[in-house]
């Protein structure tokens, strides 16, 4: 107990310390709300256009892969500023994370799988791993 004392009060007697280990998850957090809202709101836009489910997620992930390759490039570029590190946070990590909808994609194919539909989660499979590594790599290279 002493020690995790000693490690939140500084040689200051601020309690700083805490403050700083809080603004990783908080800048996480900030950045999967905005995340989380956002496929929300595509989802229901792209549902009113009569789109299938898996067609839906297959874009919003396809999406997120898009400019995941921007933001990882991107950053690699401006590595110099200070704030990099937590635009990656914000971003890649909170945001892009939070939209990708991978969860979504293995319940898919397990619904697929389940029902017998092993050539359609086949396609599936490999239609999403295709356009997003596709896409990650069009986002990186825009930047180059």
């Amino acid at each position: 107990m002493r020690t995790l004392i000693n490690y939140f009060i500084r040689e200051d007697g601020l309690i700083l310390a805490l403050l700083d280990d809080l603004e990783t998850p908080a800048l996480i957090a900030f950045g999967a709300i905005l995340g989380a809202n956002t496929r929300f709101l595509i989802y229901k836009n792209l549902e009113k256009a009569n789109l299938s489910k898996n067609y839906i997620i297959l874009l919003i992930n396809t999406f997120s892969s898009f400019f995941l390759g921007f933001i990882v490039s991107l950053l690699s570029k401006i590595s110099s500023l200070n704030y990099s590190y937590q635009l990656g946070l914000l971003f890649s990590i909170g945001f892009l994370g939070s939209l990708s909808t991978f969860s979504t994609f293995i319940y898919d194919l397990y619904e697929l799988i389940i029902q017998l539909k092993f050539y359609r989660a086949l396609k599936l499979c490999i239609i999403s791993l295709i356009l997003g590594i596709l896409s990650f790599a069009v986002g990186f290279v825009l930047v180059l």
